[in-house]
C-alpha cells in the first residue's frame, strides 16, 4: 500500500496556497437577486417588529394576525380537534338528535380580534393599539378606517362609535412596510359591564373588516 511522509518538524516547510475555483472567476450574483433578498430580509424584520408593536396585524395582501387572544386561540384550538374528529373513522355509537327545523345554528365568534388588554370599567378610556401591513414590494397602499358600532354581547347595549375613533384615519402605507393604528375612546359612565363587538372598516383596493371585542368590567 501507498505511504505517505509525515513532516517531523525539524525542517520549516510552506503552506499550500488555496486550490484556485475552477472555470475561472465566480459569477457575483445580479443586482436584481440582491435587491430581493434584501427586501425579503426587510420584511422579515418589518413583520417581526409588528409582533412586538402591535396587538394584532393585518396585512391588505393576505389577511394575517401576528397577534390573537387566548381565548381567540382556545376557539382556534377548539375547531382544529372538532376538524380532526370529524375527520376519524365514525364509531358504533348513537348518533346526535337532529336540531328542529326552524332553529338557527350558533353563530361563530371571528377567529381573531383586536381587543382591549388592559381592564376597561365604565367611565374609562380605551387605547388599543394595531399594525396594518402593505405586503406588495413596489406599490404603496393608502388606507381609509372607521368604525361601526359596538353591541354587547349579554345586555344587548350600545357601545356607540361617535365615542371611538382611529388615528390616524388615514395613511399611505409604504411597499414592505407597516403603520400603527390606535382605537382611542371613551366609555361612558353608564355603560354595563359586557363584552362588546364592533368593526374597523379599512378601505384600500378592496375592503376589510376586522373585528373589534372591548371587554369592559365593573
Amino acid at each position: 500500500m501507498a505511504a505517505t511522509n509525515e513532516p517531523d518538524g525539524s525542517a520549516p516547510h510552506a503552506e499550500k496556497p488555496p486550490p484556485k475555483p475552477e472555470g475561472g472567476p465566480q459569477p457575483r450574483a445580479s443586482e436584481g437577486g440582491l435587491d430581493l433578498r434584501e427586501k425579503v430580509d426587510q420584511m422579515g424584520m418589518i413583520l417581526a417588529k409588528g409582533l412586538d408593536l402591535a396587538e394584532a396585524g393585518v396585512s391588505l395582501g393576505v389577511t394575517i394576525v401576528n397577534r390573537i387572544g387566548s381565548a381567540a386561540q382556545q376557539q382556534v384550538m377548539e375547531r382544529m380537534a372538532a376538524a380532526m374528529q370529524r375527520e376519524a373513522p365514525p364509531e358504533s355509537a348513537p348518533s346526535p338528535p337532529m336540531p328542529e327545523a326552524g332553529e338557527p345554528p350558533p353563530a361563530e365568534a371571528p377567529a381573531f380580534y383586536i381587543t382591549n388588554r388592559l381592564p376597561l370599567a365604565p367611565g374609562g378610556t380605551v387605547k388599543v393599539s394595531f399594525s396594518i401591513n402593505n405586503d406588495s414590494m413596489v406599490a404603496p397602499k393608502k388606507v381609509s378606517l372607521r368604525i361601526e358600532g359596538f353591541q354587547g354581547e349579554t345586555t344587548g347595549a350600545s357601545l356607540p362609535a361617535a365615542a371611538m375613533s382611529i388615528k390616524p384615519e388615514t395613511k399611505a402605507i409604504a411597499p414592505v412596510d407597516f403603520e400603527k393604528f390606535v382605537l382611542r375612546g371613551a366609555v361612558p359612565a353608564e355603560t354595563p359591564p359586557d363584552v362588546y363587538f364592533g368593526w374597523i372598516l379599512v378601505s384600500s383596493e378592496d375592503e376589510l373588516r376586522i373585528p373589534v371585542r372591548l371587554v369592559v368590567s365593573s
